[in-house]
């Protein structure tokens, strides 16, 4: 070269690649180094085809070829791969230089295209890192995993993708503030990345969520044990300024080729993998399974049901009569919500009761039970003569409704129902979430007439303190106490003891799940005033009730 075309190529920011008339490389410039990150003698004595990014097929270089044969330049936009596996995209400009003998050449100039910033990182582009760890980010996991599962293929080899949350992290940001979340994710960074080899890559997807990629590893039970090496070091103490932070986290993992070919599927599938592991509980790591999906897509489709079963009038309401011990008559009912789907039949709420909170159709449901039970009650009322008290449970996501009171006041009104009919059941661990607000809001209630009822008491946790402050009218004794029920164990000292509690507050109660009538005769002698349970009734429809309505009261020596 003439001296001032030596300078050019050493001073030139585009990146220069010279090769051979077989396209070997044979020189290469400081522009190139800085913007693919191999030096010199990493990629003299190999074809330009090692910086492939996979992204074009065998046409798009036949093309290249061609036009370099034809018209012996070839100019356009084109992705490679630098040397930590991001792919970029560079715009390239090749000629064929036809001098006689040795001379013959070609050179390739070429620029980066993505906004290649060299100051302090050399390779580095801050549009595929994340800022505050500075892991790299989602853009460069969909490019970096698009070249491990192409080196995977051509080794027949293994590789594993790794996909975790942290959980309860929002609760952290919400109590201790942004900053001290965000030096837990740091901190968090960097024992995923102790956990790991240098082969393999650590990912922040954004909020708490992070992936890590495992190349070729021998056995699937190689990931394994790092998803194991990672719980443990994450539930390892985070000293953040002069705090103990305990977290817990929760790892999905998918491995190519048997839980896919392609990128899109082996993250969804440890997507679907990490959720199946929160569901499981705290600390917990999850191998994706095919049974997943198909419980991913029955879930899916029960939510699309949901969805419309609303609009379509596919919900019941039926009724479990509550029997006064006494006089074996009924006094009210609970009224208790059913899915009548017309393919799949009689839904059980366990299924679609969480399904509806969690999507928040809780609260359309909530208030067409109470509408329709508070309408059918009046009229039984008005054809027995009688007042009957019909329970309505609420749920939490009702009871944290801003317009909670104003709703009931509506439905009240529009079925000239009596509030003093109603009663309203919430439980232990709904109340005493936000106890100051709960006390607001059944206050307001109160003031209107409506009653309130404790429901499954004994199974979460109450304050004595803000139980006799809550302004409640019954306790509901859970039926796994009764269900237990004899002489001699404990639960019959539970439930005298919350007998005699009510009793001392002035309260009503209310013992669910009675089937015997051992059971029910126990209950009388100690004092319970109430009972519901299959001995004297099921949750039956509304045409059933109203049959129960016209019998005379149960016998004492009945049996159901």
């Amino acid at each position: 070269m003439h001296r001032e075309n030596e300078m050019v190529f050493n001073n030139c920011t585009e990146g220069i690649i010279i090769t051979d008339h077989n396209q070997v490389i044979v020189r290469v410039n400081p522009g190139f180094t800085q913007i693919t990150g191999y030096d010199s003698a990493e990629a003299i004595g190999k074809k330009p085809s090692f910086l492939k990014s996979h992204r074009h097929d065998d046409m798009f270089y036949q093309q290249i070829q061609n036009a370099l044969n034809n018209d012996g330049k070839w100019q356009g936009e084109i992705w490679n791969r630098r040397k930590n596996g991001e792919i970029y995209s560079q715009w390239l400009t090749v000629f064929h230089c036809k001098d006689t003998g040795d001379a013959d050449r070609y050179i390739g100039i070429f620029t980066d295209l993505t906004g290649y910033i060299s100051n302090d990182s050399p390779g580095r582009n801050y549009a595929y890192y994340d800022s505050l760890t500075g892991l790299p980010n989602r853009m460069l996991l969909y490019d970096r995993l698009t070249y491990m599962l192409n080196l995977a293929r051509r080794r027949k080899g293994i590789m594993g993708i790794l996909q975790l949350d942290l959980n309860r992290f929002k609760i952290i940001n919400d109590t201790l503030g942004y900053v001290f979340g965000d030096q837990l994710l740091q901190n968090v960074a960097q024992r995923l990345k102790a956990c790991t080899r240098e082969v393999d890559s650590v990912f922040r997807l954004g909020d708490d969520g992070f992936a890590v990629l495992l190349d070729d590893i021998l056995h699937p039970q190689d990931a394994a044990r790092v998803a194991k090496r990672i719980l443990t070091a994450c539930s390892q103490p985070f000293l953040i300024g002069n705090k103990e932070l305990f977290i817990t986290v929760s790892i999905g993992v998918s491995l190519f080729p048997g839980d896919g070919d392609h990128f899109e599927l082996l993250l969804k599938n440890a997507e679907t993998a990490m959720l199946r592991a929160k569901e499981l509980g705290i600390s917990n790591y999850q191998h994706y399974m095919p049974s997943m999906n198909t419980q991913a897509f029955e879930q899916l489709t029960l939510e699309h049901n949901l969805q419309k079963a609303l609009q379509k009038k596919q919900f019941l309401v039926f009724y479990q009569p509550i029997i006064d011990l006494n006089t074996r008559e009924i006094v009210g009912a609970e009224a208790l919500v059913r899915w009548n789907h017309p393919d799949l039949g009689m839904i059980s709420p366990i299924q679609f009761i969480p399904l509806a909170e969690e999507i928040g159709l809780i609260i359309p449901i909530g208030e067409w039970v109470l509408e329709t039970a508070c309408r059918q009650m009046r009229l039984w009322q008005d054809q027995f003569g009688k007042a009957f008290v019909i329970s309505v449970n609420l749920s939490a996501r009702q009871f944290q409704q801003q317009d909670l009171v104003a709703s009931i006041d509506r439905t009240l009104k529009h079925t000239r129902f009596d509030a003093r009919n109603l009663k309203l059941e919430i439980t232990e661990s709904i109340g005493m979430k936000n106890p100051e607000q709960t006390i607001m809001t059944l206050r307001q209630l109160k003031d209107m007439g409506a009653l309130f009822a404790i429901d499954d008491f004994g199974t979460g946790y109450s304050s004595l303190s803000y139980l006799n402050r809550f302004p409640i009218d019954t306790l509901k004794i859970d039926r796994s106490f009764v269900m237990e029920m004899n002489p001699t164990t404990p639960e019959s000292a539970i439930i005298d003891a919350i007998i005699a509690m009510a009793h001392s507050l002035s309260l009503n109660v209310i013992a669910e799940g009675v089937e015997t009538p051992d059971q029910a005769d126990y209950l009388l002698r100690n004092g319970c005033e109430q009972v519901q349970g299959f001995y004297f009734s099921r949750p039956v429809n509304a045409e059933e009730f109203g049959q129960l309505l016209k019998r005379p009261p149960w016998s004492k020596k009945e049996t159901k």
